[in-house]
């Protein structure tokens, strides 16, 4: 069998015949250069000399003798059977290259188009989360059966697989758009065809695709408020009008703001558990926000984010169910009751539009990645899904109810926890005046890692305090909430005495 050519592809080497430095010291010299400046890595494995060789036209010698005197110097180690590489440690500190004029002269925003511009001056916080302890929306990720997953994920491996190796269908792969479409038939009463499922990596990629589909820049669309920042910046980003209603007791109150505004195309809603005040859409706003999408030829994006995690009875029906004139765009996710990593939600749709977003996701990702797709079609399919949220829905309340002992235990009065009957996370309302943005800040750096509510709002809000309670073990949850409990009191007595 013949040998695999390896190591890094040195595309910089460019040596000349014409030059008056020898062919050797060119080549030392480049290789040489490249290391200290970081262009080849600590730890790089470089090509063999017979194949670096054969790629610059010299002679093997050649090659040998420059990496022979780059060792002597401390830059490479050649490791007998092994290959050569670059040294781990370099012997002396090497500044990193310094930045050109244009780079360094240049601090104006790029040129860009309109959308462009809003996505340089966003401030949504989309930074990367590892576990950290309070961080809403978390899941027990200690008691995921990895295990089960990983022989779902083994056995699509063995088999056939290089008969998946080419685009997959856009749509998303079919037995996972069936097992889907069971579920929500068997386990949420809400059935539809296999064909009106359309995998999305995420429920942020659906509601991209949603507004761009059914709305133009400049057209109003209903938001919450308070309500999820990162999709208020993802709508505002595209050019949409963020239509913002409050909400109360019975959800979006929704009706004085359609009155006044007639171009609203799209309501993005939450009815099953809103986001972050956790209220459910009464059945009578459903059906007369349903009244208002049929009257005036428009469309409800339903966010059903995490609405299996119900604790007192069965989940609540989606507003899909109840939709008679195919005006909803169902949106769902395996993020919170899997693991965010898996990136994949789903839109269920009314027939009329299954074209159109299916070449949507064909020309936007042409298609999604099929090994997760096909492991998690098996894990849903053999019953394990099902399972797991059987599980994971006794564990959390176990969880919330124990956040709220723990609360009242550590609270004295400020910390006035509220967990609905369903989700993932409570609220910790905070005296009045007190700026939840400020205990936020102390909050995390006392490893208590929650969100203020005033980011999730753009009128004037109550202050409050968001912090996930499903990841959150026995042991990490009485001496954290202690920790919060000090550091209000600390910032309550700070402004007192101010």
């Amino acid at each position: 069998m013949t040998k695999r050519r390896s190591g890094a592809i040195l595309t910089r080497l460019h040596l000349s015949r014409e030059s008056a430095v020898p062919v050797w010291r060119q080549l030392e010299d480049q290789l040489r250069q490249a290391i200290l400046s970081r262009q080849l890595p600590a730890g790089a494995r470089l090509p063999s000399s017979r194949v670096l060789a054969g790629d610059l036209g010299v002679s093997r010698p050649t090659v040998v003798q420059v990496l022979e005197r780059l060792e002597a110097e401390g830059l490479v180690e050649m490791r007998h059977g092994a290959g050569t590489f670059v040294a781990e440690a370099l012997p002396l500190e090497v500044a990193p290259p310094e930045a050109s004029d244009h780079e360094a002269g240049d601090l104006r925003p790029p040129r860009s188009s309109e959308l462009g511009t809003r996505l340089l001056s966003l401030t949504a916080d989309i930074e990367v989360h590892e576990h950290r302890s309070f961080l809403p929306n978390t899941p027990a990720y200690d008691h995921f059966p990895f295990a089960i997953w990983q022989n779902c994920v083994s056995r699509q491996t063995r088999r056939a697989y290089r008969d998946n190796m080419g685009y997959a269908e856009p749509a998303g792969f079919e037995p996972l758009r069936r097992a889907i479409a069971g579920y929500l038939a068997l386990h949420r009463g809400d059935g539809c065809d296999p064909e009106q499922v359309i995998i999305t990596p995420g429920a942020h990629a659906a509601f991209m695709i949603a507004a761009q589909l059914l709305t133009n820049p400049g057209d109003g669309l209903l938001f919450e408020d308070p309500g999820p920042f990162i999709a208020r910046h993802l709508f505002a980003s595209l050019g949409r009008r963020l239509v913002h209603v409050p909400v109360d007791e019975e959800g979006m109150d929704f009706e004085a703001a359609l009155a006044r505004d007639r171009q609203v195309r799209l309501a993005f809603v939450m009815p099953s558990r809103q986001h972050p005040l956790g209220r459910t859409l009464s059945l009578d706003r459903r059906l007369r926000l349903l009244d208002w999408a049929r009257e005036n030829e428009a469309w409800i994006l339903e966010d059903d984010y995490d609405s299996e995690f119900r604790y007192n009875g069965r989940p609540l029906p989606s507003m899909r169910s109840i939709d008679r004139d195919r005006r909803v765009i169902y949106v769902g996710t395996f993020s919170k009751a899997l693991f965010p990593a898996l990136r994949i939600g789903y839109f269920v749709l009314p027939p009329g539009l299954v074209s159109m977003f299916r070449n949507a996701m064909a020309l936007v990702f042409r298609s999604m990645p099929l090994a997760s797709q096909m492991a998690l079609a098996d894990f849903l399919g053999e019953g394990h899904f099902a399972t797991h949220l059987r599980s994971m829905r006794d564990l959390y309340a176990e969880r919330r109810g124990r956040f709220l002992a723990a609360a009242e235990q550590t609270g004295a009065g400020l910390l006035q926890a509220e967990i609905p009957d369903s989700g993932m996370n409570a609220l910790v309302w905070l005296p009045a005046g007190l700026d939840d943005r400020a205990v936020a800040r102390r909050a995390v750096a006392s490893d208590v890692h929650c969100y203020p509510l005033s980011d999730y709002c753009v009128s004037p809000f109550h202050s409050g305090l968001i912090l996930g309670f499903t990841g959150v073990s026995e042991g990490q949850l009485l001496p954290g909430l202690r920790r919060l409990s000090d550091e209000i009191n600390a910032l309550a007595r700070a402004e007192s005495d101010d």
